[in-house]
């Protein structure tokens, strides 16, 4: 699927890469369907509260909620497939060996940057679980978990990416348009 696999690869190499891709494909799933939740809902938002004059206030919470759901789970899928955006000024002028170097500690600053979100959040959402939604009734806690969730599996895709150093059709592609470029 997206993965480049090495001849010489282990046969653990390829379950870890297999799973990480599920998963990947798994947020990638919960992505689409969380945005199609969050523009069904503006959109009965809109008809409800300027066509026929009677707003739903629980809309607006859930289509919130559904964009957080969104970007934790996209957020996951990108950085598994190389998609997350990167300022690569400076490493685009660097030799080849040092911009290797500079990616894979950029890489590494990145996974230490999530897993400290992770630690925090989870800390943040288990405290938010006495605070409900004024609409909905949910615990805000519940939501508050999308981060970490989000946070921890993007950490783990990055961490096996990293470790592995697995390139995706993404990481392939983008370097084949440096080099065109």
């Amino acid at each position: 699927m997206n993965k480049k696999d090495h001849p010489s690869s282990s046969g653990f190499r390829k379950s870890l890469i297999s799973l990480c891709d599920k998963i990947a494909a798994a947020c990638h799933v919960i992505a689409a369907v969380a945005v199609c939740v969050m523009l069904s809902l503006v959109v009965i938002q809109v008809v409800f509260r300027y066509l026929l004059n009677t707003p739903i206030g629980w809309t607006q919470e859930i289509s919130v909620f559904s964009m957080m759901l969104a970007v934790m789970s996209g957020m996951a899928v990108a950085f598994w497939r190389g998609e997350h955006f990167k300022v690569s000024v400076i490493a685009d002028k660097l030799p080849t060996i040092v911009g290797k170097i500079f990616g894979f500690v950029s890489q590494l600053i990145t996974i230490a940057f999530l897993t400290v979100v992770v630690w925090f959040s989870y800390k943040l959402a288990l405290r938010a679980m006495m605070q409900v939604s004024p609409t909905t009734g949910i615990p805000v806690g519940y939501v508050q978990f999308f981060l970490t969730g989000g946070c921890f599996i993007a950490a783990f895709l990055l961490t096996v990416k990293t470790v592995l150093r697995h390139d995706t059709i993404s990481d392939e592609n983008a370097v084949l348009a440096e080099q065109v470029s």
